[in-house]
Order: C-alpha cells, then structure tokens, then sequence
C-alpha cells in the first residue's frame, strides 16, 4: 500500500482591501465580497467590520483573492490593491510589544500598516515623518507599527508615508481593529 500525506493544513489568512468601504459606491456590500471570495476558492470567509477586512482560509489565499478581483470590478467597480497576510504574522507583530514600549500623551491612533510591492524602507526606527505627525516605530516583513499624531484637524498618514517611501501599496487599520480581528478570529476557528 502507497502511504499518502495528509493535506496540507489550511491556515487563517487576513485580506486587508485598500480602499474598500462595505456597500459605499465603487465597493462592493458583505455580501457580495463573501461570495466573490467563496467563488474564487476559499472554504471558509468573514468579512470583519466594513473597512475591507476579511478573515479567510484558503489552500491558496492569493489566488482566491485574484480570482475574486474580476468579479469585484464587475459587480461593483471596486479595483485596488488587496494584501493577505497570514493571521499569525500579525499575532507575532503585535506580540512584540512596540506600542507598549513607546507610550505617549500625545498620540492619537497606534496603527498597522500593510504594504507590498516597492522596496522595503531603510528607515532606522523609530522614524518619525517630518511633519511630526507619524512615528513609525518597527517595519519588517510588509507591515509596520506606526503612532500617529493629529496636531489640527487632520491626523498623520502612515500609508502615505509608506508608499512614498516603497513605491508600493499600502493599507492601515487601528492597533484596535486589529487587536478586535485576533479576537474575532480566536472564536472562529
């Protein structure tokens, strides 16, 4: 008898969609991103919250993610960068515990960016923007850890910051959205 190996475990990714707004014009409802998603491959999808979030498990997240991409464009216009990471990339980041290690009053938002593409930025950190409205506190591996600051009315961009600096895409999303996705996935599995 041949022996055959089991298949591969299916692990947890997280689809991080630049620019999507749930049921906003040029993005698509729930809904439609589940199915789409569904379509293209996975076994199991979640949309988290409405910021294009959404927890997947796939053999093969990437392709899944491409084969949606056409049926996102045709039913709701929606073309931009989606990154996937595994969920485990982002337990061990935050794990580190950068935020806990730079505390400040004057910080507005703690945030996670996701870029691909580009370089990775030389940036010793923390590196702060010349603004002074963005700390980036640890880059590596196509995501950083950023503080931002709203000195007046508008607050510092992390994802402008790094696309400028990779040529790249980037996405953010709250150290809180974030910290809520972990917990969200930990009941899912």
């Amino acid at each position: 008898m041949t022996r055959r190996e089991p298949p591969p475990e299916v692990v947890m990714h997280v689809v991080f969609y630049r620019n999507l707004n749930l049921g906003h014009a040029g993005s698509p409802n729930r809904e439609q991103l589940e199915d789409a998603l569904n379509r293209g491959g996975a076994s199991h999808v979640r949309s988290f919250q409405t910021n294009g979030t959404v927890l997947l498990k796939a053999e093969d997240p990437e392709r899944v993610v491409a084969e949606a991409a056409g049926e996102l464009v045709a039913m709701a216009g929606y073309d931009d960068a989606a990154i996937v990471r595994p969920l485990a990339d982002l337990e061990r980041v935050l794990a580190i515990g950068v935020f806990e290690k730079h505390q400040s009053p004057r910080t507005y938002r703690e945030t996670v960016t996701f870029f691909q593409g580009g370089k990775e930025p030389s940036w010793s950190t923390p590196w702060t923007n010349p603004k002074d409205d963005v700390d980036v506190l640890h880059i590596g591996n196509g995501i950083a850890l950023s503080l931002i600051r709203k000195p007046r009315n508008s607050a510092g961009s992390p994802t402008f910051e790094v696309e400028r600096a990779t040529g790249g895409v980037a996405t953010t999303r709250t150290r809180g959205s974030i910290d809520r996705l972990l917990t969200a996935a930990a009941t899912w599995k």
